[in-house]
């Protein structure tokens, strides 16, 4: 059982790792895949699968870590879950996890929005005022600690924030109808499924008011239009998550397998969303992305 989207990279890179460790769907695997529209969703999905009693499942989220952890903690569970699982309360040591919870991180540690802030600096010289848009839900303590790294990291680059808190996606169409040159220079969006179905918006906005945009998912760049994304590879993290589904398939305990964090990350820029904001990228940024859209 998969606690998130269906299409989105994770869910992609575990089938493809699950499908290269032998297990086939309909044979040897039974994979449900819950994908939800609303937070609201979460708890009655997870609680139809109380009495099925699958023997893993996988999280994709905080949120979704949270209440699997609420409602069926018996069941051995992975997760992918943002940079410090401990501090969330979902493990007790990343060598020792101690709980019925294991999987990787998004971030290699908490400092790593920071430099997700930098690397869009960098990208855009003449940024001074960023509005950011974050997850003020409650459910996922990762996005608070996200968001206070991006506070402390913020004012040391000369950057002047102005925080978006997003509770519904409605909330995303009135933080961003508000935006304009006057009183921004770009947008900022902390990793959070809650604008994974409202992000073509945000880039398009970004478009249209020539603000930059920094995406939070690859597919923010490739295929919404934002500006770019540097983060932790998606896919290799999914395929990375089979491995643990195997290893407890197999009879490892969750408390045994220390938590992991990422070992692949993926720059994109966006040069055509450049040309239409009239932006200029700096040679040496453009020269460490691993992918160019053009």
């Amino acid at each position: 059982m998969v606690v998130g989207s269906a299409d989105i990279p994770q869910i992609v890179g575990l089938r493809d790792g699950l499908s290269e460790f032998g297990y086939i769907s309909g044979k040897n695997l039974v994979l449900d895949v819950l994908a939800e529209e609303t937070y609201e969703e979460y708890r009655p999905l997870v609680r139809s699968y109380k009495a099925k009693k699958p023997d893993v499942i996988v999280t994709i989220g905080g949120t979704a870590t949270s209440v699997v952890k609420e409602i069926v903690p018996e069941i051995p569970t992975v997760f992918y879950f943002g940079s410090d699982p401990v501090q969330a309360g979902f493990i007790k040591s990343i060598a020792h996890p101690e709980t019925n919870l294991t999987g990787l991180t998004l971030h290699t540690g908490p400092d790593f929005e920071g430099k997700r802030l930098e690397t869009f600096h960098e990208t855009v010289p003449t940024l001074h005022r960023v509005t950011v848009l974050y997850n003020a839900r409650g459910e996922n303590p990762a996005h608070e600690m996200n968001l206070a790294m991006v506070r402390k990291i913020g004012p040391k680059l000369g950057i002047k924030l102005s925080e978006k808190p997003i509770k519904e996606s409605v909330d995303i169409d009135q933080a961003v109808r508000a935006l304009s040159k006057q009183n921004t220079d770009g947008i900022y969006v902390i990793s959070a499924s809650i604008f994974r179905t409202r992000f073509k918006r945000i880039a398009a906005v970004g478009i249209q008011k020539k603000l930059a945009v920094m995406g939070a998912e690859a597919s923010h760049v490739t295929e919404d239009g934002a500006l770019l994304f540097y983060d932790s590879d998606r896919y290799r993290i999914g395929h990375r998550l089979a491995w643990y589904v195997d290893q407890i398939l197999k009879g490892s305990k969750p408390h045994d397998l220390p938590v992991e964090s990422p070992a692949y990350f993926e720059f994109i820029v966006n040069l055509k969303t450049a040309k239409q904001i009239g932006l200029a990228i700096p040679p040496n940024v453009l020269a460490r992305a691993d992918r160019v859209i053009r």
